[in-house]
């Protein structure tokens, strides 16, 4: 009687787990690409003033774990210390947190970034952000990144919109 217990217990824990993944639709399985706009500061926390940086990042992923984690690269190009520059360097995106709305699914998540970008003016970016994901479409996030070469820091804010196709599902009764 027990086992049948035990039994019982891990098919229904099962059954909830797959209801759960399949109703979530954050972080599906496939590609997706972001363009963000960024903005901030670069500061190494001396008496001299803050640099303005600002730029575009063309941020393509893909799901490696569905629902969960998001891998691939950043290209950006930035306006620091009257140039232009540019960066690049892969990058993660974990997700922690889906906010449901009742019956028509998810508003949106909220994810950690974690990515290294490597500059063209001898940048050696670490660090990440949270970021909140509206409806697949549209993401706004606060990072922050360590120059572990030129030993400062910089401090962004976010906004991006998708520019990859969204993938149509097809409905088995529409057809």
């Amino acid at each position: 009687m027990k086992h049948f217990i035990f039994l019982l217990l891990f098919i229904s824990a099962f059954s909830i787990q797959c209801s759960y993944s399949q109703s979530d639709p954050e972080f599906p399985k496939g590609f997706i690409m972001y363009l963000k706009l960024h903005n901030g500061m670069v500061t190494n926390f001396t008496s001299a003033p803050d640099i303005y940086v600002g730029g575009l990042q063309l941020a393509p992923q893909i799901t490696v774990v569905e629902h969960v984690i998001r891998v691939g690269a950043i290209a950006d190009a930035f306006y620091l210390n009257k140039k232009i520059q540019a960066a690049f360097g892969p990058s993660a995106s974990i997700k922690l947190k889906t906010f449901n709305a009742g019956i028509f699914g998810s508003a949106a998540n909220v994810n950690l970034l974690l990515d290294h970008l490597w500059g063209t003016n001898h940048q050696r970016l670490l660090g990440g952000g949270i970021v909140a994901d509206l409806g697949n479409l549209l993401t706004v996030g606060l990072t922050v990144h360590r120059d572990y070469n030129l030993n400062n820091w910089w401090f962004q804010n976010e906004l991006g919109i998708r520019i990859s196709k969204k993938k149509k599902i097809a409905q088995p009764f529409n057809q």
